[in-house]
Order: C-alpha cells, then structure tokens, then sequence
C-alpha cells in the first residue's frame, strides 16, 4: 500500500504522475494498454480548498467540475446537463438519456429498488411500478447524524447499490457501460474540523482523479463543512486500483517535470448555514444554468453568497467572454484567462478517441473528458 500526502491538487499531480511512471505496471485491459500501481493508495490532501488546476501541462478545463458538482448535489443523472458540456458523456449512457450509475441520484434520491433511477431538471424521479417507493436523501442523512452527534462515526454516504448495479432480472451479471467506480463518502469530524475520506474501487488518474474526482468531493467536503458549522479538515482518496492509460503517458511526463508548483487556495464567506438554505441556492443554480443553457439568456446573477455566485459565473464563462465577469477567487480569474485554443482542443479529442474507442466498464474513469 502507498500513502502519500500532498498540500493540494497540483502538489498532487506532479507526485503522483512521478509515481505513476516508475511504479506502474503495465497492463491490457480491454484492448487498450495502461498503467496500474500494483497496490491500493491512500492520498491526503492536505488543503481540500487547492482544488483549482493550474498546471499547463494538464490542460484542464476549469468548467466542466462545477457542471458535474451542480449534478451531483441537485441528485440528477439525466444527460441533458452534463452531455451538453461534454457530448462524449453520451457514449457511457445505456439509453443516451440517463447516466445509469450517476451520483447524483444515489445521493439525494437513493431507494435501494432493482429499476434504475431515471432524475432530471428539478428532481422529476420515477418510481418501481406496484411498489411503494422509499427514497432517502443521504445529504440529510448526513446533516442530521452530525446535529444528533456532532462527532458521530455514521456520516457516511453510500455510491454503491446492489440492487441495481449487480444482477439484471434474469440474475445474470449487470450488462451495462456505466458502473460506479465511488464506494462511499465518510464525514468525520476532527476536532473542529470536518474531514471526509471517498472509497474508490478504481480510478483513472488523467480523466477521473485529476479531471473532476478530487474536485467534486472536495467542493462537497467545502459546503458540508460550512453546513455541519466546521472547519474544513483533510481530505483522504482511497483508490484500490489507480491507473492510467498509454496515451496519456506523455502527458504525465510534463506534468511530473513540473517545477515550482503552488498550490492555490481561496477561503469563501459563505451566507448558508443549513442543508435548506443550500439547496435554495442551488435550486436558483439550477434555473439560472437551464436559462444559459436552454433559454439562451447570459444574464448575469447576485445569489448574495460569492461562492455561488463564484459557481453561477463560471457557467456564464463558457457563453460569454470574459468581459464583465467577477470571481471572488482569483484563480478563477487566471483560469478564465486561460482557455482551451482549437488546437489543445482537437489535440485532445484525439488522444480521447485513440484511447476510447469504445465505451468502457470504468465509466467514472473515461467519462470525464474534460477537454472536449
């Protein structure tokens, strides 16, 4: 087992693509050649508020995160959302209208019944026909464990769902090119400070950790702690099989040569003191990216709480040019600067075809493609 602690994401990317590169084994794995560390990692981070990549080398589209943390805290897993920002998001879709294991509904919606969840624009969720359907949201799981005792060890959110992913009707194994890679989120509070440690049973370090895993959970870690009334603490990403995958093997070189590496952070005043209060943000998150995305209206929005109004501005850059935008972090306003050329762009559309031709079993690992 390796445990290695990093202060954050950029520390992160260049210590562990220098581990990756000497330490990963190679492997074939679906016709495609990657790199596997032969033993499970446990990774802190040290400050869960560096979360921001601003490594060159990576090519990292700041946008596309905080379009899957508005899908997974809204409990949704329809593809309208996220296929937009990410057409190829369609090709690990069972039906191209839901992502059969998306978070988002294990999350808010999760009921433990064989038919799939099938959430979208405003939590419109179905149900097992004939069957009474009991739905928990897990956030409120949470919220209330931690009133209830404020050092509980039971905060725990639970991704996997036996009833839905293993067998199909006929008790055969589940066919299907979307299968959770995330276990379980654990909330554990330290001193007055709120740590949270994500199970994962596989992770690709280029389209999943590095492209959205570490960000989401760590965004989640962020206003759970301003909702618990805590500090936040350390975050720990437990992966049984981390790897990465021959195309991209150039790309960890330039990461891991990476010299000077800063790890940027900004500490938000943050005006929700509740899981309600948060999710009456969020819902106005979600009418305000429906109007840029559907309705074609760029208007600009005061939620009254910088970091939303941080996370509505960041929808509103990829519409809009960057004049007249504010974000209250600055690397926010560095990245913005920093957009994807047509060149990068089709440059990487090209290493994602070459190394995804077709749909994978690991959809959390491929899916993620950030730079298209």
């Amino acid at each position: 087992m390796l445990c290695k602690e990093f202060k954050g994401i950029n520390s992160f990317l260049v210590g562990m693509s220098q581990i990756l590169l000497s330490e990963g084994v190679e492997r074939q794995t679906r016709g495609f050649t990657c790199y596997e560390l032969p033993y499970p990692v446990i990774i802190k981070i040290s400050n869960p508020l560096s979360r921001l990549v601003t490594i060159p080398g990576r090519n990292w589209n700041y946008v596309l995160p905080y379009v899957e943390s508005l899908w997974l805290a809204s409990g949704r897993n329809d593809m309208s959302l996220v296929g937009h920002y990410v057409n190829k998001m369609y090709d690990f879709s069972d039906d191209r209208k839901t992502m059969r294991a998306g978070y988002g509904p294990r999350l808010r919606f999760f009921n433990g019944i064989s038919e799939d969840y099938n959430t979208g624009f405003l939590q419109e969720h179905s149900q097992q026909k004939g069957k009474e359907t009991i739905e928990v949201d897990q956030y409120d799981f949470v919220e209330k464990s931690f009133l209830k005792d404020p050092f509980t060890r039971q905060g725990i959110i639970s991704i996997a769902d036996p009833a839905k992913d293993c067998f199909n009707s006929d008790l055969k194994l589940k066919n299907t090119k979307d299968f959770p890679c995330t276990r379980s989120l654990h909330f554990q509070r330290n001193g007055k400070k709120l740590d949270l440690v994500v199970h994962m049973r596989s992770n690709d370090f280029v389209w999943g950790a590095s492209g959205v895993n570490i960000f989401n959970f760590t965004f989640i870690q962020e206003y759970f702690a301003e909702i618990l009334k805590l500090e936040i603490g350390s975050y720990y990403h437990i992966v049984d099989n981390f790897h990465y995958y021959k195309n991209f093997k150039g790309m960890l070189e330039t990461i891991a040569n990476t010299t000077n590496v800063i790890d940027e952070s900004y500490r938000y005043k943050k005006q929700f003191r509740s899981l309600a209060e948060f999710d009456e943000k969020l819902l106005r998150l979600q009418l305000y990216e429906q109007c840029l995305r559907v309705e074609n209206k760029y208007d600009n929005i005061d939620f009254g709480d910088e970091f939303f109004n941080d996370w509505a501005n960041v929808f509103l850059s990829s519409y809009k040019s960057n004049k007249g935008l504010e974000f209250a972090n600055p690397t926010l306003i560095d990245l913005t600067k920093r957009k994807l050329t047509k060149k990068a762009i089709q440059e990487n559309k090209k290493q994602y075809q070459n190394t995804f031709s077709n749909p994978s079993e690991d959809k959390e690992d491929t899916s993620t493609q950030n730079y298209i």
